[in-house]
């Protein structure tokens, strides 16, 4: 019969293999992403969110690695260790959720509403992950590893996957939403862009949630060692999944599919319809949101071809 630990040591290796497989494969799409930056000292705030998240979530299952399979520590050197893995997951997270947030703001044309919403929600999810990361969180050791988790009975640690799952939930049915209102307000079939971004921002938000419904099922346990199990796969699955999110825009809108700004604006809608507006096409909309806020470097009030964007589609 399978052991809580060899069950923990699985689904850990399964994370580590998701993770090494995807940061391999997204090498060179990584590359160009920094050759469109201006310089090391002028990242743009998408290029910057994408070290983030990729690098905390390299040093969060570096660190899950160590603190699990290794079996040198005492008593002593995992009294400090085992903050490192639990105080990366946290800011890897919140880097995936300013990613989310400044797509869903986007999306929504910067709506005040959105902003307000999205304010109100990071502080109410931040407050509950904060609070569900250092409260009452003790060591555990097993053959002298490191992991950590709460004692039986104590269940706070589940409510950082709480917290994830209604921020998840919330910037997916309003970007969503937006996504499908501006697409059909353009009086054009969805765009080809924002069909990516529906369909990444769906993919995303069902395997987020699958993990984070896996967690907090895990962490409910009163077995320490597979409370925390499962948690690397969501440290994986959030990692990839937020930086894929970038390197997919900064991809589509490199190979054209978006196009450059100043020629969208000049380019008929698909269709070739005679008196039509220049930039009614199916992306238009998305153009700027990829331009602006996720893709590119922001653009200041005096770009023309943002104000061509916005004064012929908005």
């Amino acid at each position: 019969m399978t052991t809580s630990a060899e069950i923990a040591a699985y689904l850990r290796v399964a994370a580590y293999t998701v993770a090494l497989f995807d940061y391999l494969q997204t090498i060179p799409a990584e590359f160009r992403l920094y050759v469109k930056q201006k310089g090391p000292l002028n990242l743009s705030t998408a290029c910057i969110l994408f070290i983030l998240v990729r690098y905390l979530g390299v040093i969060t299952l570096s660190a899950g690695v160590v603190g699990f399979f290794y079996h040198g520590f005492s008593a002593e050197s995992c009294s400090h260790y085992f903050w490192v893995v639990p105080v990366f997951k946290l800011f890897l997270y919140l880097a995936s959720q300013a990613i989310l947030t400044l797509r869903t703001y986007a999306v929504s044309r910067k709506a005040p509403a959105v902003l307000y919403i999205l304010a109100v929600l990071s502080i109410v999810c931040t407050v509950g992950e904060f609070v569900s990361t250092f409260w009452k969180r003790i060591p555990f050791q097993q053959h002298s590893n490191c992991t950590s988790g709460n004692l039986p009975g104590v269940k706070v640690a589940s409510l950082f996957y709480a917290a994830c799952l209604i921020f998840d939930a919330v910037t997916m049915i309003l970007s969503a939403g937006y996504l499908w209102k501006f697409s059909n307000s353009s009086r054009a079939s969805i765009g080809r862009l924002t069909k990516m971004m529906l369909e990444d921002g769906i993919v995303y938000f069902i395997v987020l949630t699958a993990m984070n419904t896996v967690n907090l099922i895990f962490f409910q346990s009163r077995d320490t060692v597979l409370q925390s199990s499962a948690a690397s796969l969501g440290y994986a699955v959030t990692m990839v999944f937020s930086s894929r999110f970038i390197l997919n825009l900064s991809e589509r809108t490199r190979d054209g599919l978006s196009g450059d700004n100043s020629r969208t604006s000049r380019t008929p809608m698909s269709g070739g319809r005679r008196g039509a507006q220049p930039t009614a096409g199916e992306d238009a909309m998305v153009v700027t949101v990829t331009k602006n806020v996720i893709t590119m470097h922001d653009m200041g009030p005096d770009d023309v071809s943002e104000r061509q964007v916005k004064g012929e589609t908005w």
